[in-house]
């Protein structure tokens, strides 16, 4: 298997990022071309706190590759999207104009992965995220599926803007009890809860549940 080169200028992954090529003989060996994923369903506190970054912003290209999973004879294809942010909510450190965030499936070489319950992001299609830090310098999404949710804007100006619902969820296991009107708005089911809200809203939201988590 031969490992690609590492780059780090404007518009490529991160150098952390090994992009490997993988030989014909090795693609015969792919997982499943779709799998399905079960996930516990998330507050918006248990979001907001988990996440290392909260932006919104705009999905500006992808690219698929193999990559090593489970032990180097484990091959799966990832995702990695490029995201100009355009409003910071959460960042630890200093904001970048863009992140990387990796998701599973995608298409390589007329292969394709699909991983039911993963996180959507449709090219230019702007969107809240929540995110996590990861050791190679890109993000992952919180939640899978339940950390991504689009925007939708009206005319009426910035104030307008909602999240419409998360795409792709698969099977959320509901808490017991869980709704968008749960007597606390932090405890509530975020994929509930955060529907139809707008975007400064939801943002006094994400930093009052980190404040309470917080508190002494």
């Amino acid at each position: 298997m031969r490992a690609a080169r590492r780059v780090r200028a404007e518009g490529t992954l991160p150098a952390g990022v090994a992009v490997a090529a993988v030989a014909a003989a090795l693609l015969a060996m792919a997982p499943a071309a779709a799998t399905a994923s079960t996930v516990i369903e998330l507050s918006v506190g248990e979001l907001a706190t988990r996440a290392t970054a909260v932006v919104a912003g705009t999905p500006l290209e992808r690219r698929s590759v193999w990559e090593s999973t489970g032990g180097a004879r484990t091959q799966r294809i990832v995702t990695y999207t490029r995201v100009r942010v355009e409003r910071v909510i959460v960042m630890q450190g200093q904001a970048p104009s863009e992140v990387w965030v990796r998701t599973l499936g995608g298409e390589v070489d007329g292969i394709g992965q699909q991983v039911v319950g993963e996180a959507v992001l449709p090219m230019a299609r702007p969107t809240l995220l929540f995110l996590i830090a990861r050791s190679d310098g890109t993000h992952g999404v919180v939640g899978m599926a339940q950390g991504s949710y689009p925007l939708e804007s009206a005319a009426a100006g910035a104030a307008a803007v909602r999240l419409a619902r998360p795409t792709g969820l698969g099977r959320v296991l509901p808490r017991a009890g869980a709704t968008a009107t749960t007597a606390s708005a932090g405890t509530a089911a975020a994929r509930l809860a955060l529907p139809g809200r707008t975007l400064d809203d939801v943002a006094q939201l994400i930093t009052s549940a980190r404040q309470a988590t917080h508190a002494p």
